[in-house]
């Protein structure tokens, strides 16, 4: 193998920032990375940092699910000191990887994996915290960042390739005035005395979170003859507010790996696309197939003959739907329970966590319109299914219920929110209240293109969208290896891991597993190409049809083309 003479540029260094790092020493595929992290504390990013998640904030996937770094988490957690360990409440459990850690676990976890990557003696790693990017530049022969450090003092540098790898910082969305929640928020906004009625905006597990650390800060849970009890020290309610009032159902065991569907696998997936409207309906047909022969009386009972791309949802959803949300959350703990103990989770669920990932494989290739179509339904059921939450974040919720304290309720879609005299009016057809403190944790958002942070990148980006007729709304849509360079050669070594851009047209990759997917995508695509291979233009017929381009004269007096 030749020795790697790329110097490359990661901006972030959050969880796909670090697994990028990983993946590219592991491949020996830079001589240098330039790694650029605007926190102090490289590895967690907001995710999973422990100065934006209490202790009491879980994550929702398991140690066998994480796709280890320089070691799997259950291996970091067991070498770590017993007293850490019990102020972690994972002492007991620190091995088990079908355990739930605390999020801020994760975190600690990350923050050791790059501090000891960006020690390595295989690749040269600069690491820059405190600091800022201010903007990249894409240009045919070289990649440029400007940046302020933590000093004040702006630089610029250049490199050979840049892969974007921020995550989930402001990024200026639209929205309420809501405040912006993790659960260090929740918990601030709890430590207020004259507050005592709080809304959450969202169900999921980071709804759940805010509303357990408002409960930490007000009272406490205790176990009483095998039951978890909540006591609150002072008067208190919340309610979580959602468009479908549904609670998510708990984490319930399942075969690692999963089995391969037969009848629906990516490359019978593959086969049935012509890249027209109703490919979606191609893909549910498989799906569905599937599901009829291995769960026959679980579809028998939704109607799944009869159902469509676009109902299946309604179908899912409807027997939880038509059921009170706290008896439902009982009965499926019980359930979970009682399938982990004997390993045996019903089919049907087993079908459709493996189908999302087969959806996931060709999702970037669906026309706009059933993307749409696939986000109003399809997506629906993945997320629910997958996106399960620990046995421990539904006890809570019920002892929290019974105590009279939380309750949850469906806005629907026509709803409104606006401040009302130091507090918040929620209003829809259906529920009215005036809350005192309003906390948005409906997790991220699908981000438009106009919001990318970097405006010559983001000017590159527009007009390769607006050449190949792509709405900016719906973000980033890269190619396999994370770029868009068909669109734009010059862009040809820009990786856009931008996680909040890329979830309109990929939305299952946020989580762990898809942060190492997209780094591991990112480093065979440079151990795969040289630096600006098919990049400059070289002919005189490229160079003459950059008359007919449209330009920018960047402050260097370099002339930028913009778009292919």
């Amino acid at each position: 193998m030749a020795k790697p003479t790329e110097r490359i540029a990661i901006i972030g260094a959050g969880a796909t920032g670090t697994y990028c790092l990983n993946a590219l020493i592991a491949k020996r595929a830079a001589a240098e990375v330039t790694v650029f992290e605007s926190s102090a504390c490289p590895g967690p990013g907001l995710a999973y940092s422990p100065d934006l998640n209490d202790i009491h904030a879980l994550s929702n996937i398991a140690g066998f699910e994480i796709p280890p770094l320089l070691e799997t988490l259950n291996e970091w957690a067991v070498r770590q000191p017993r007293q850490l360990l019990q102020q972690w409440g994972i002492a007991d459990r620190a091995g088990d990887d079908r355990s739930f850690f605390p999020r801020a676990v994760l975190g600690a976890w990350l923050a050791d994996q790059f501090a000891r990557l960006a020690a390595s003696e295989a690749t040269s790693v600069v690491v820059h915290t405190g600091a800022e990017v201010l903007d990249v530049i894409a240009m045919p022969g070289a990649c440029r960042v400007e940046w302020r450090g933590s000093d004040g003092v702006t630089a610029v540098d250049q490199f050979d390739r840049v892969i974007v790898a921020s995550g989930y910082g402001a990024i200026g969305t639209e929205g309420n005035d809501a405040e912006r929640s993790t659960g260090k928020s929740a918990s601030i906004a709890a430590n207020n005395g004259a507050s005592k009625r709080f809304g959450v905006l969202g169900s999921s597990l980071s709804g759940i979170d805010a509303v357990v650390a408002i409960a930490m800060a007000r009272g406490r849970f205790e176990q009483e003859a095998g039951l978890l009890r909540y006591i609150p020290d002072q008067p208190w309610e919340a309610v979580l507010m959602s468009r479908s009032g549904l609670l998510p159902e708990a984490d319930f065991w399942f075969p690692h790996p999963l089995p391969e569907l037969e009848g629906f696998t990516p490359e019978t997936a593959s086969a049935c696309l012509t890249g027209e409207d109703g490919d979606l309906d191609r893909l549910f047909a498989q799906f569905a197939a599937v599901l009829m022969r291995d769960a026959p009386q679980w579809s028998a009972r939704i109607g799944l003959e009869e159902a469509t791309a676009d109902d299946f949802a309604e179908r899912y959803f409807a027997k939880r739907q038509s059921s009170d949300a706290w008896a439902h959350a009982r009965k499926n703990l019980e359930d979970v329970r009682s399938w982990s103990e004997n390993k045996d989770t019903p089919a049907w669920r087993i079908v459709i966590l493996k189908a999302h990932e087969i959806f996931a494989t060709v999702i970037t290739l669906l026309t706009p319109h059933d993307l749409s179509r696939l986000h109003r339904g399809l997506k629906r059921v993945f997320t629910d299914n997958y996106a399960a939450v620990p046995h421990l974040s539904i006890e809570r919720m019920l002892a929290l219920h019974d105590a009279g304290v939380v309750d949850v309720v469906a806005l629907g879609s026509d709803y409104d929110i606006r401040p009302e005299r130091s507090a918040w009016r929620v209003q829809s057809p259906a529920w009215s209240a005036r809350l005192d403190e309003l906390i948005d944790a409906r997790g991220p958002q699908a981000a438009a293109l106009t919001l990318f942070p970097f405006p010559t990148l983001r000017l590159q980006l527009c007009a390769s969208a607006l050449e190949e007729s792509q709405d900016w709304r719906d973000g980033i849509n890269p190619a396999p290896d994370l770029t868009a360079s068909e669109q734009d050669p010059a862009l040809r070594n820009v990786h856009l891991c931008a996680l909040p851009f890329l979830l309109r047209n990929r939305p299952f990759v946020q989580g762990l597993v898809e942060c190492a997917a997209m780094a591991q995508a990112v480093s065979e695509a440079i151990s795969a190409t040289s630096p600006f291979e098919n990049g400059a233009y070289s002919t005189a017929e490229q160079l003459i049809d950059l008359l007919d381009k449209p330009s920018v004269i960047l402050p260097t007096g370099e002339v930028l083309p913009l778009a292919g």
